[in-house]
């Protein structure tokens, strides 16, 4: 049982404790959270081939140059591999990475025009029930990465993993539970589809390593652009593993593709607290040293999604600990996701 004080909730490390000030009883909270210890990254890019993805696809590889500029600029030994939203239980090569070779690499000196035709040549005449979070878990899996597996060599035992998932519509990942009806039941039959804490559980189960995973979103927030469908599930995903958050309605994508890459060098800017934080009592440390709120080489933290985003030189550097003290807003039960525009 745990007391009304702390729960043992893990992001990397969290430490929970009560006092008592006028008769006002205070929790008080420390998050620890640590960057990733090396330059090694896989990264699987999951994207929507459903028939109305056209424009999406195009502003994808319009915009990927951004991306890859912050892998090149922090030297980051990559690996970039590619899969659709299709997940046909009778096909039995779902899962299965676009091209060939199955992943591209910073050894191969025009992966960035490979990716892009591959992320263009997905097309969209894919299923319209589209499964991103049960394919990208079972393209990851174990069996499928290991030797003689359809995704052979992919996932290596030391890089950090991350998942960066494309749709214009909601996920519909299902494990079978829809199987002979149509798109419709996704939205119909949502209590039908798997809960997304499963997937979660599923794909931080991937690495020994909590911080050795995480993942970006580009969808459709709650009031999206005409012919997108707010991607609820995917934000949830998202928020669920601290991840990056972007709308596909964006006019432009270099912005977002630029911080996703940032994340990927394993150099993450953005980490939501475990519980909502009053700001005025925030204390961010990195490797000890205190580091002051400022929104150009310093810190910010957004009160209604519990994020705390880091700026510029404040930016902690590979292998650095982060720690956050602070007192906890009781009246903030649940983080809110960034859904509006």
């Amino acid at each position: 049982m745990f007391g009304r004080c702390g729960r043992a909730l893990f992001l990397m490390t969290l430490l929970a404790g009560c006092k008592t000030e006028n008769g006002v009883r205070i929790q008080s909270q420390v998050d620890t959270f640590n960057q990733a210890p090396n330059n090694e990254v896989d990264i699987l890019w999951v994207v929507d081939d459903s028939n109305s993805m056209l424009e999406e696809q195009a502003a994808l590889a319009e915009g990927f140059a951004a991306f890859a500029d912050q892998l090149e600029a922090s030297d980051t030994d990559f690996q970039i591999g590619l899969i659709t939203t299709s997940f046909e239980y009778d096909n039995v090569e779902r899962g299965k990475l676009v091209g060939d070779p199955p992943f591209l690499t910073n050894a191969d000196l025009d992966y960035e025009a490979q990716f892009i035709d591959r992320a263009t040549g997905v097309g969209t005449g894919g299923s319209d029930k589209e499964k991103g979070l049960e394919a990208a878990v079972y393209a990851a899996s174990p069996f499928n990465v290991a030797p003689g597996g359809i995704n052979e060599g992919f996932i290596r035992s030391t890089a950090q993993l991350l998942l960066v998932i494309v749709s214009d519509e909601e996920d519909c990942s299902d494990a079978g539970a829809l199987e002979g009806q149509d798109a419709n039941a996704c939205y119909g039959q949502r209590e039908d589809l798997t809960p997304v804490v499963e997937l979660v559980s599923d794909f931080r189960a991937l690495k020994p390593q909590e911080n050795l995973v995480s993942v970006g979103v580009i969808v459709g927030f709650s009031n999206p652009c005409e012919q997108v469908i707010f991607g609820e599930r995917y934000l949830e995903f998202s928020r669920l593993l601290g991840g990056v958050q972007g709308s596909i309605c964006s006019q432009d994508w270099a912005p977002m593709l630029g911080s996703l890459g940032l994340n990927a060098t394993g150099v993450r800017e953005d980490f939501q607290l475990s519980k909502g934080a009053q700001a005025d009592t925030l204390v961010v440390s990195v490797n000890g040293v205190e580091v002051a709120s400022d929104a150009t080489n310093g810190w910010t933290y957004d009160i209604p999604t519990w994020v705390l985003t880091f700026h510029g030189t404040g930016i902690p550097p590979r292998g650095a600990v982060i720690t956050v003290e602070y007192e906890v807003d009781i009246s903030k039960r649940e983080p809110e996701a960034p859904l509006t525009e």
